[in-house]
């Protein structure tokens, strides 16, 4: 059988290979992902008890954690295309021919416009929550602030987590498994604005984040491969990672002078928003899927449309 007809489901026949995400069960990854980190918590901490490292360390056990997870999400992938015969190759898609220094330039403005609306609605929604729910801004600041002690080796290796692991492994199930697998079930664009809500509320800005997850969301669409919305994401995570580690100070985090500094940065978050939506909502407009778009998976065209 020749690769378009593999990528595409196309039989040599003429008739469409079955679709793997028909008897998908999409509810079966979240308890699958819990277990599955449980599992690798476990076996992380048993390494740590016969090996030098010290398992509680917090700067250890804040790397294990977030090991662990993306552990239990690359499993689950694994156990997808096993289980149901996803052809992973097939669902990451191939290099986007085409895609040339102006497509680059273009994808570059647009990942600078969505973290611009990304930073504006996280200043708007943190002094929103100052206001209604500061015990839970505190949290949030505490829990996303770097430890005053933090060494260079963890930084590696929540460098590896943020801009390599969390990029590769969200793109391919949020975007690739769960967009085929609910695109069959309801629809694309209702399995875009899913996919986008899911992403979203599993971030710390939820609004920012949803974007970001619906423009890749579009992204896969347009071009047919996941590597392109994985390059978007690695690099709207590198960017703010590299700034941190810079601009790090060291020193205990003042919870009460960033909260202050929320409040007095609410009229950039506004002005950041006010310019970036009009953009994004345009973008989403004009790259909005049909509704007779198929699947990325079962479609035979490759690389940009």
């Amino acid at each position: 059988m020749r690769e378009a007809e593999i990528l595409s489901g196309v039989a040599g026949d003429g008739h469409r290979r079955p679709n793997p995400f028909e008897n998908l069960r999409s509810r079966a990854l979240v308890p699958l992902v819990i277990v599955a980190t449980i599992v690798l918590l476990s076996v992380f901490y048993i390494v740590g008890v016969l090996t030098p490292l010290n398992e509680r360390d917090p700067q250890v056990f804040e790397v294990s954690i977030q090991f662990a997870f993306y552990g239990a999400i690359g499993l689950s992938i694994a156990w997808v295309c096993a289980r149901w015969r996803v052809g992973l190759r097939r669902l990451v898609g191939v290099w986007p021919r085409g895609y040339g220094r102006r497509a680059w330039l273009r994808l570059a403005s647009l990942l600078a416009v969505t973290m611009a609306f990304s930073y504006g609605s996280a200043l708007v929604s943190f002094y929103v929550l100052s206001i209604l729910n500061p015990g839970l801004l505190e949290f949030l600041v505490e829990a996303l602030s770097t430890a005053p002690d933090a060494t260079f080796g963890y930084h590696l290796a929540m460098a590896v987590v943020i801009v390599i692991l969390a990029p590769v492994l969200e793109e391919t199930l949020f975007r690739g498994i769960l967009i085929n697998r609910w695109g069959t079930r309801w629809g694309v664009s209702a399995a875009v604005i899913a996919s986008s809500i899911a992403f979203g509320i599993l971030h710390a800005n939820p609004v920012g984040i949803g974007m970001a997850g619906l423009v890749m969301a579009l992204l896969y669409l347009k071009t047919g491969t996941l590597i392109v919305p994985i390059l978007f994401h690695a690099a709207n995570n590198l960017l703010p990672t590299l700034a941190g580690f810079l601009l790090d100070e060291g020193g205990p985090v003042d919870v009460a002078a960033e909260i202050q500094a929320v409040r007095d940065d609410v009229f950039i978050g506004v002005a950041l928003v006010a310019i970036s939506l009009p953009i994004l909502a345009w973008y989403v407009r004009r790259h909005w899927p049909a509704r007779d778009a198929a699947l990325p998976y079962m479609d035979a065209e490759q690389g940009p449309r």
